[in-house]
């Protein structure tokens, strides 16, 4: 651009008055126009020198340990999903594991059950033959005493109705009595069976 330009444009008025008040007040030796090229200069070879450092020992550096984060991150998820397969196989194997082991105490529970009902079935006939056989000796014997009580009642029957008709009546013939009171006696037994 010429200087031309320059002072036409807005810019151009800065940097004519800049030098000016520089020169004026002894001020800022970067705002001196003459410094320009010394200044540029050092600018290119500070930014190159800058540029190289950075570009060769810095930035590697720097992309090395990103680097280095990235496949230690990789390796962990990695690492994480490896476990998370190994779990869900685990996990797999202790549900089959479960469910066979209930099937077999079912199995189990189901053979127990049987045995124990037909023990408790063997044992429960075996305690009914018993019960049978006790309570048809009890029933024979019950009907032992019957006979025996009823035996023993016509007789004594017959002999309280003699002695009562006797004393209603008066004197009466005992065997006549004792007859007719031990057929009465009898007809009524039969009655009751």
């Amino acid at each position: 651009m010429p200087v031309s330009a320059l002072r036409a444009s807005g810019w151009g008025a800065i940097l004519a008055i800049l030098p000016a008040a520089a020169r004026a007040e002894g001020g800022m030796p970067q705002f001196d126009v003459s410094t320009f090229p010394s200044q540029i200069f050092w600018l290119v070879v500070s930014f190159a020198l800058l540029y190289v450092l950075m570009s060769w020992l810095v930035l590697p550096r720097i992309g090395h340990t990103i680097e280095a984060r990235e496949a230690k991150i990789q390796s962990d998820l990695d690492a994480a999903q490896k476990a998370n397969d190994a779990a869900r196989v685990a996990a797999e194997a202790q549900r089959k594991a479960l469910a066979e082991a209930r099937g077999k105490a079912s199995a189990t529970l189901r053979q127990t059950t049987d045995a124990a009902a037909a023990e408790t079935t063997a044992s429960l006939a075996a305690i009914g033959e018993k019960l049978a056989g006790k309570i048809g000796e009890a029933e024979r014997r019950i009907a032992e005493q019957r006979a025996q009580a009823l035996a023993g009642l016509s007789s004594l029957a017959a002999e309280i109705a003699g002695s009562v008709l006797g004393k209603l009546v008066g004197t009466v013939d005992g065997t006549q009595v004792a007859a007719k009171v031990a057929a009465a006696v009898e007809t009524a037994r039969k009655g009751t069976k």
